[in-house]
């Protein structure tokens, strides 16, 4: 179910979706290979799960 909400979360760019699908296949500045859309969907991608990993202190 992960993969198919950061696919959602991708919007309607396909270059965006690949690069939020493969982005954790990516490590570290690897990133910087990527054409720029790609790697817009990377940061994207790693900025979701920064989000989603936080603790919730509701």
């Amino acid at each position: 179910m992960n993969c198919l909400a950061h696919i959602y979360l991708s919007g309607n760019d396909p270059d965006i979706t690949i690069g939020n699908f493969i982005a954790d296949h990516v490590k570290g500045k690897d990133y910087l290979h990527y054409p720029v859309n790609i790697r817009k969907g990377i940061a994207l991608h790693r900025a979701i799960d920064n989000f989603t990993d936080k603790p919730c202190y509701c």
